[in-house]
């Protein structure tokens, strides 16, 4: 028997690759340090569902996480728990569970708690209260039924400083069984953070307000020590970066490069930084300390519509980055995406245009046609405001769009749907941004590989249908 099961959901439109739930094993690892027994599910890696886990642990709390991909599945998970034990706690939490606390708990009877924000120090204080009859008052960052009413409490502190956390619970893992490509390098790579929370403010993101908009981080010492455990215990060779933004402070990059050199470490690694937050000093730093590889969002070649995103930079800045990176051989990603407010055709032609125009500046092109609403965000907010959200839409209650699939969107999270910049607008957009990446022989290789993939050949095959209702009708892009 063990006093709580974490359970991470399986994601099954296949969006994301497969990592480890690290905010999961962050906070297995606080309860153990507090003497709780804890296991972790990863339906992600796992075959044969819940049950088989349930009937081995008998646990008396079961954490879900998900996110706003994962939230029906999620839902269902706590369906099956009640089903099997009615007597053990569920308790919800993640960035989706944050800003959707309340209708969760009016429309989801089989989840008992919400917990909100960073999760370590809450789930600690929330098991004490259950187990130890404290009061539940007193527990900040969590939502709960009291009797027939709904109950927030404060939200609880940001942590201050992440090396005041233990060491990820990796043991609780199966860790041989993640990894992730690390692309044109022939490396077994792992995922991991150094920091929370983001300063930028983009109106379709909600990482800004997850973290109230503040950045905490580890050390350079931390972080080379987690590093070198991933490496010594099970044998990774490389490291992508996932934090929202690497590069936001200067000084944590600068001591990041020093530690790895310092330590005479060798490994490759890439990372997310950000437009207007590094210069081609930092980025010839960076690559002396092994990055080869750095994601970045454009989004869009619109001075307009960047300033509707709110993403703070200017194009000319956008390609004062790329030339950077060109002139001193860092490989990029870089992403735009369309659909935002106020776009229209003509601001979608301004971005192909920058895109044909720095083809040879940007290793791999990431673009897709449409813009996610999630919860939290300033585009959620948008949306209700004008409407483009259905009547009575809840994050709670059943939504499935079969239309978005045929863009290589998922079918349970709205796009944002616009008079100028509607459905129809979001299907040529999607045609041209996979005629593209399709072609040529780098496109026919990844072309093979999605063929090798069946949910990567099922969106393919959507994306031919469309394909087959346009080709007679087509209606061009400016150019």
């Amino acid at each position: 028997m063990v006093d709580i099961l974490f359970v991470n959901p399986k994601e099954k439109a296949h969006f994301f690759e497969r990592m480890p739930p690290l905010g999961l094993a962050y906070m297995a690892a606080n309860l153990e340090k507090h003497g709780y027994l804890v296991k972790i599910l990863d339906l992600e890696v796992t075959d044969g569902g819940l049950k088989p886990s349930l009937e081995e642990y008998k646990p008396k709390f079961v954490g879900i996480s998900g996110t706003t991909h994962t939230r029906f599945e999620s839902f269902h998970l706590a369906k099956e728990i009640k089903e099997f034990n009615s007597a053990i706690t569920t308790i919800y939490g993640g960035v989706h569970a944050t800003f959707t606390d309340i209708e969760t708990l009016q429309n989801i009877p089989h989840i008992d708690y919400v917990v909100r924000g960073e999760g370590e120090r809450v789930i600690v204080q929330l098991l004490d209260a259950l187990t130890k009859s404290k009061k539940l008052s007193a527990v900040s960052g969590i939502a709960y039924r009291d009797v027939a009413e709904i109950r927030k409490n404060p939200s609880s502190e940001r942590i201050g400083s992440l090396d005041d956390l233990p060491m990820p619970a990796y043991h609780l893992l199966d860790m041989h069984k993640y990894m992730l490509n690390m692309e044109f390098i022939d490396k077994r790579g792992i995922s991991t953070i150094t920091s929370r929370g983001c300063q930028a403010r983009c109106s379709f993101c909600s990482a800004s307000r997850m973290f109230d908009h503040r950045v905490t981080m580890h050390s350079a010492t931390r972080i080379l020590d987690d590093i070198e455990l991933l490496f010594d215990e099970y044998d990774y060779e490389g490291i992508k970066f996932f934090d929202s933004t690497l590069t936001m402070y200067r000084q944590h990059v600068d001591d990041l490069c020093d530690e790895i050199r310092r330590r005479k470490l060798d490994f490759p690694w890439e990372c997310e930084i950000r437009v207007g937050t590094v210069d081609q000093e930092i980025l010839e730093k960076m690559m002396s300390a092994g990055c080869y590889y750095v994601n970045f969002g454009i989004e869009s070649a619109s001075q307009n519509v960047l300033n509707h995103m709110r993403k703070g930079f200017t194009v000319e800045q956008a390609q004062e980055l790329l030339d950077w990176c060109a002139k001193i051989g860092l490989m990029t990603k870089v992403f735009f995406s369309f659909g935002h407010i106020g776009e229209t055709m003509e601001d979608v032609g301004m971005t192909f245009r920058f895109i044909d125009k720095n083809a040879g500046k940007i290793t791999t092109l990431a673009s897709g046609a449409g813009v996610r609403i999630y919860p939290g965000t300033y585009l959620e907010e948008y949306a209700l405001e004008k409407g483009f959200l259905p009547d009575g839409f809840n994050w709670s209650l059943p939504y499935d769009d079969k239309r978005l699939e045929s863009i290589l969107q998922t079918r349970s999270v709205p796009l944002l749907l616009q008079p100028q910049l509607g459905f129809a607008e979001l299907e040529k957009i999607a045609l041209r941004i996979y005629r593209k990446r399709f072609s040529g022989w780098q496109g026919f290789k990844r072309g093979l590989n999605k063929i090798t993939d069946k949910g990567k050949l099922k969106k393919l095959w959507k994306l031919s249908q469309v394909q087959l209702r346009h080709v007679f009708k087509r209606k061009s892009i400016p150019k």
